[in-house]
């Protein structure tokens, strides 16, 4: 499928702004289809958090053959959502000056997971067997756990996104996402698969990180501002009612069941997904300098960056609010 026509098929949400202003104009590119773990921003749109600060926003779908990396390099869209700060210290390293504005995720959702009872029950069981990870994987989390636990890139399998390879073969392991796939999977056959989250083995990415692009940054910064402080609100008041969100992300894609969407919440929530000790003293959506350095040096060490990149390119923490309370 082309890009184009990925596109086109993409779904969008179109948020008007309503005052006598002219509004600024920008497209938000989701990282997947509608689903409860960008509850945060249809939140914001939901609740009208993007029309109040002055901003004309679509929000266009992700999907198979959509790659937002791609898009915003490209200048098809103006902002969009990453899962890793890999891919944007990766677009830096290309040429292009992306820079993330707030991390919706604190820790990652990415997890391995495989077949309960076929006695895989650490990384260290999964050296020299078949993994299925997808293309864009290979220059993410892959090299860390390569590097960490001696695997080799022979163990690669591709992930087509569907769970039928994974169903038919009880030793098979390949990526997802903690409030996810271990749902789908249960659903289907009554039993959770084991599932090892990347963040608990010391992956530590920001996830859910709305990135932009210097050029926006310098030509609007105040639409930067309201995109990243107006989505901050949405996660803020997400977590204290999902709702609104859940009725918009079933609207916009009727996969949203309420059962998936609650599982998908659930887990955001009690496995610390979007909360934080950071999160607590600063705010939703908070970064950090020192952890952005700390993933850098280990990017660095794994031979995807060179050592002589300035690690403060990738992010800018200038548009997020201020913590009053």
């Amino acid at each position: 499928m082309t890009m184009r026509k990925s596109m086109m098929m993409a779904a969008v949400i179109a948020v008007g702004a309503t005052d006598s202003h002219a509004a600024d104009k920008l497209t938000f590119q989701m990282s997947w289809k509608a689903q409860a773990e960008q509850g945060g921003y249809f939140q914001a749109v939901a609740r009208g958090y993007y029309k109040d600060c002055g901003l004309d926003l679509t929000i266009r779908q992700g999907g198979p053959g959509i790659d937002p990396a791609q898009l915003l390099v490209g200048g098809a869209i103006d902002a969009t959502l990453v899962a890793q700060i890999d891919s944007v210290y990766h677009m830096n390293k290309a040429g292009f000056p992306a820079r993330a504005l707030m991390a919706a995720n604190q820790r990652s959702a990415q997890i391995l997971m495989t077949h309960q009872g076929n006695g895989i029950e650490a990384f260290g069981d999964m050296k020299g067997k078949p993994i299925m990870i997808a293309a864009g994987s290979r220059s993410t989390f892959w090299p860390f756990l390569r590097t960490k636990y001696g695997w080799t890139d022979s163990q690669i399998r591709s992930y087509t996104g569907q769970l039928a390879p994974w169903f038919s073969d009880k030793n098979a392991i390949q990526q997802g996402l903690l409030t996810n796939e271990p749902f789908l999977v249960k659903r289907e056959t009554g039993v959770l698969p084991k599932a090892f989250l990347l963040a608990d083995y010391g992956y530590l990415t920001y996830g859910s990180i709305v990135t932009v692009s210097q050029g926006l940054i310098d030509k609007k910064p105040d639409a930067v501002r309201c995109l990243t402080q107006a989505s901050v609100k949405g996660w803020e008041d997400y977590l204290k009612d999902p709702k609104p969100a859940f009725d918009l992300l079933k609207a916009t894609d009727p996969a949203n069941t309420d059962d998936l969407m609650d599982y998908t919440y659930n887990t955001m929530k009690n496995a610390d997904l979007i909360t934080s000790d950071d999160t607590r003293k600063s705010g939703f959506g908070v970064m950090t300098d020192a952890r952005w350095k700390s993933h850098f040096d280990m990017l660095v060490e794994t031979g995807l960056l060179p050592a002589d990149m300035d690690y403060r390119v990738g992010f800018t923490l200038a548009f997020l609010p201020t913590k009053t309370n």
